[in-house]
């Protein structure tokens, strides 16, 4: 039976009484991490959901507005799908875990394999609203958790993620948390360290400001320096990957294909990045 039009208008403020509380919370030193008896809520938010954290960054273009985006994520995932606004145009997704159910019915039970899935569900969300708004949002998305419990935890994580993607991987829209365990590390080096350790530094900046080696060192780390797949990837010959690496080496002192080498470098471009955004 088709949800009433009472039955919606029950949901949404409902949904807009939890944001509320939420939003609070995020600003909170030491946020009251268990969603108080009072909402109504509460009963759905204590099974485990997936959660997702969309925002959007579009200034001039129509914003989503909350019915017609709840309306079209669950003809997506279907009925079992809470839409929390958190600021504007910034919204909590919770999706039942039994979305991830149907899909691992056909995978292999593993973490590399869940968080594969946890990507492809990201995808199919970010695909599902960019073909019905035009402008530039981000999606993050983590492993399944128990709202109830954990509400203002997963949403500052998913926020931050959001932070971390759109700072390390700008060309990017889905981002994922257990893919930025190193550049965690670096944004939480104060300003001061950062700045000490770019001064000190041998390696010359300057091969970052290329996007041609810019392109060519984010392939090759993203594809765990494999000399091949990398080459692939570009969509260049190997010897001319080859020759760029040469280059670097020239301009740097240090050697990529050398695991030493290539930790100093990643750490200093994600150093960079940081700086630079400063």
């Amino acid at each position: 039976m088709r949800p009433s039009q009472a039955d919606k208008d029950n949901e949404e403020a409902a949904v807009l009484e939890l944001g509320a509380w939420l939003r609070t919370q995020l600003k909170e030193d030491l946020p009251q991490e268990i969603v108080p008896d009072r909402f109504v809520l509460k009963k759905r938010l204590s099974e485990a959901s997936v959660p997702f954290l969309l925002s959007s960054e579009s200034r001039t273009k129509p914003h989503m507005q909350y019915q017609k985006l709840n309306k079209l994520l669950k003809s997506y995932f279907g009925a079992d799908l809470l839409l929390i606004p958190v600021e504007e145009q910034e919204w909590l997704i919770l999706v039942g875990e039994g979305q991830l159910e149907d899909l691992r019915q056909v995978s292999e039970e593993s973490r590399e394999a869940e968080r594969a899935m946890l990507g492809d569900l990201g995808q199919g969300v970010y695909e599902l609203i960019a073909n019905e708004w035009v402008g530039n949002f981000h999606i993050s998305v983590a492993q399944p958790v128990i709202p109830e419990q954990s509400l203002v935890e997963v949403t500052e994580l998913l926020r931050e993620t959001l932070i971390l993607g759109k700072m390390f991987h700008v060309s990017e829209q889905i981002h994922l948390p257990w893919n930025f365990y190193l550049e965690r590390l670096v944004y939480s080096i104060p300003d001061k360290q950062r700045k000490q350790f770019m001064a000190r530094t041998d390696i010359a900046m300057g091969i970052f400001n290329d996007p041609e080696t810019l392109s060519t060192l984010e392939t090759f780390f993203l594809l765990d320096c494999n000399v091949s797949e990398t080459a692939k990837r570009l969509y260049i010959h190997r010897n001319t990957l080859l020759y760029r690496m040469d280059k670097i080496k020239q301009e740097t002192g240090l050697d990529v294909r050398s695991f030493k080498d290539a930790v100093l470098v990643k750490l200093t471009l994600l150093l960079y990045k940081v700086t630079k955004r400063k």
